[in-house]
């Protein structure tokens, strides 16, 4: 490849633009631990730095899943075909070739057994013209898949470098990201665990201090959940805790986060919430739990739950998760006292 002297010029600047890009993309991408907003990002920098205006991310959905698929957040594509069909098995000759290349492919270029792979066909419906392989640690973890570009012709060698080393960024993040979640969640059912819970409330409530906002905390506890263990068997109650959890993650707010306090106790933290929209959450919650039916080896059980809310004090809950935790304990416990399948805020006459 030769150049003119103001071409050359041009060629290494947009070399060095497309540098500093990639750093501060670099930072971006390792600033956060948030798996959704990793992904959100990566394709809209993707769609920002190429002229594309479709876009899709493929992942293992697990981080030892046998197949990559798609995910949820894409630009442009309509994936008409079931969700099963897009699905590459991680052992496929696809993704043992893109073990293999440091570089995007065309899909136009793959070659036999590649091409005849079954979800190559729905790949190449889907309109897909470029992929880049996302890797972590040697392996391939994910896909970005992109469009033609919207003036046409082909991607420019310099968009594909670019969009490659996207991805070798883009991949240590969304691993990183998969090992904090895999340290802060609970494996049964998929909410944050206690760790976690104490170290973001402590968060929440200095956020609640330092801004003046107001911050609720709910504390929720299965009614007579020992009754399913010992009448049903554990296998029972596990299922019983996976339903009650499902409802948390499916009622809690974009800013509220649920977590698992320790057995069948869960809580809800609510940054910026005050005490009626707490309970008209709280009660939305138990509403729902109590019209729910979990099936378990052809039984039906029905369940309930109690729930406690306290409200953060400046003056009781600046130096301690302690305090605000035990109101919100007291006020289950007079619900368990009053009869179970109840919301009630914490008051000072509960002691």
């Amino acid at each position: 490849m030769s150049f003119s002297f103001p071409e050359e010029i041009q060629h290494y600047e947009k070399k060095i633009y497309d540098q500093r890009q990639l750093i501060e993309i670099s930072r971006a991408l390792n600033s956060t631990l948030d798996y959704n907003y990793l992904i959100q990002a990566i394709l809209d920098i993707c769609l920002a730095q190429v002229q594309t205006m479709q876009a899709a991310l493929f992942l293992t959905p697990e981080m030892d899943s046998d197949f990559i698929g798609p995910v949820d957040s894409f630009r442009g594509f309509a994936f008409l075909r079931p969700e099963e069909e897009y699905r590459i098995p991680v052992q496929s000759p696809l993704v043992q070739l893109l073990e293999t290349t440091n570089k995007t492919i065309k899909l136009v270029d793959l070659e036999e057994p590649v091409a005849s792979q079954k979800p190559m066909q729905a790949l190449r419906e889907l309109g897909v013209e470029l992929m880049v392989p996302l890797k972590a640690k040697g392996k391939v973890i994910g896909l970005i898949l992109l469009g033609e570009k919207a003036v046409g012709g082909d991607y420019p060698d310099s968009e594909k470098g670019f969009l490659f080393d996207l991805a070798s960024l883009g991949g240590i993040a969304v691993e990183n990201a998969r090992l904090y979640e895999r340290a802060t969640v609970d494996m049964m059912t998929s909410l944050k665990n206690h760790a976690y819970f104490q170290s973001r409330f402590r968060e929440e409530r200095d956020k609640a201090l330092k801004r003046k906002l107001p911050l609720a905390l709910l504390l929720t506890d299965v009614d007579k959940f020992k009754n399913f263990n010992d009448t049903h068997g554990h296998q029972a109650g596990d299922e019983v805790l996976k339903h009650v959890a499902r409802v948390l993650i499916d009622s809690a707010r974009r800013t509220d986060f649920a977590a698992r306090y320790g057995g069948e106790e869960f809580c809800v933290v609510m940054p910026g919430a005050d005490e009626k929209t707490a309970r008209d959450l709280a009660e939305h919650i138990r509403t729902t739990v109590e019209s729910m039916v979990v099936n378990h080896e052809g039984k039906e059980m029905k369940v309930t739950m109690s729930i406690g809310i306290s409200i953060f004090d400046p003056e009781l809950d600046a130096r301690s998760n302690k305090t605000m935790i035990e109101r919100s304990d007291k006020a289950l416990y007079a619900c368990k006292h009053g009869g179970r399948n109840q919301v009630r805020s914490y008051s000072p006459d509960m002691g």
